[in-house]
């Protein structure tokens, strides 16, 4: 216990760290703000629009403006790395991840003033219909997830060290690498479920689907069944991203690099929620 710690030992992450901590509330509140101005109810420019906003000034031009004079370049500081880490992997996982979520989970968009949409084309619900059942992907849900997922990634780095840091004088290997193992799937876990519920939370209308923007056909089931489902999301994203830049004197990962991880990371969650939709068809698990 003497040894266990929060924030890195590398002051440039730490830094890092502690400021996206403070995301947590923006984001929450910005959120609501836009449920109860009725913000979502708008044309593709602003649906873009609002969501950039609450990525880019907070996430983006904050710290670059407080760290100006950190003595790290901006594009080798932390908080960089950290947004093009988090813009890469949400473009992928909502590009090609969100088609599963459709059509294994009752995921369902409405955006109803909205006239551009990027998924794929292939991978998901037939492209001639998925329109009209509310199965395609209006490019501010991108920007939207960034932020979300910058909050959950950045949350489950910490917990994860301290637990880390905390087993690190266990004199065995192998009871070392399973608290590593449980707390990776807990906190995976916690926010498969979390992200559900809250976001359901922060942009109901009720048990109306007429009046919501995004919505489960069976949000229950999707609870207590999906959330393992989307844990399969962080089990690979949340150790990947802890490595990132994590000792003093290690290595600094290049922008490059992210781009190769995290490609690594989206391809192998690609495969993990496939062998799950595999699993779920065979052993009659159905969500909705």
């Amino acid at each position: 216990m003497a040894n266990a710690y929060w924030f890195s030992r590398n002051p440039d992450k730490a830094w890092a760290e502690k400021f996206f901590l403070t995301l947590i509330p923006f984001w929450f509140f910005y959120n609501m703000l836009m449920v109860q101005m009725g913000w979502l109810e708008t044309g593709t420019f602003w649906n873009i629009m609002q969501n950039f906003l609450m990525w880019f000034p907070y996430c983006v031009l904050v710290p670059w403006f407080l760290r100006r004079n950190s003595g790290v370049p901006w594009h080798q500081s932390y908080w960089f790395k950290f947004n093009v880490y988090m813009f890469w992997w949400v473009f992928l996982a909502t590009y090609f991840h969100t088609e599963y979520f459709f059509e294994v989970l009752g995921l369902r968009y409405r955006f109803e003033d909205v006239h551009l949409y990027l998924d794929s084309a292939i991978i998901g619900p037939d492209e001639a219909t998925a329109l009209e059942t509310f199965q395609k992907v209006p490019p501010s849900m991108y920007l939207n997830a960034i932020v979300f997922f910058s909050v959950y990634h950045i949350t489950a780095v910490i917990a994860l060290r301290r637990i880390r840091t905390m087993t690190s004088e266990w004199p065995s290997a192998t009871s070392r690498f399973i608290a590593w193992c449980l707390i990776v799937l807990v906190v995976s876990a916690f926010w498969g479920w979390g992200e559900t519920y809250m976001y359901f939370v922060m942009i109901s209308h009720g048990d109306d689907p007429s009046k919501m923007n995004v919505w489960y056909e069976n949000l229950e089931q999707m609870l207590w069944v999906g959330s393992w489902f989307y844990a399969l999301y962080f089990v690979v994203a949340f150790p990947n991203l802890y490595r990132m830049d994590e000792e003093p004197d290690g290595e600094r990962w290049s922008i490059g690099r992210i781009f190769i991880e995290v490609s690594f990371v989206g391809m192998i969650t690609l495969l993990l929620i496939d062998l799950a939709t595999w699993i779920m068809h065979f052993e009659g698990i159905t969500v909705y």
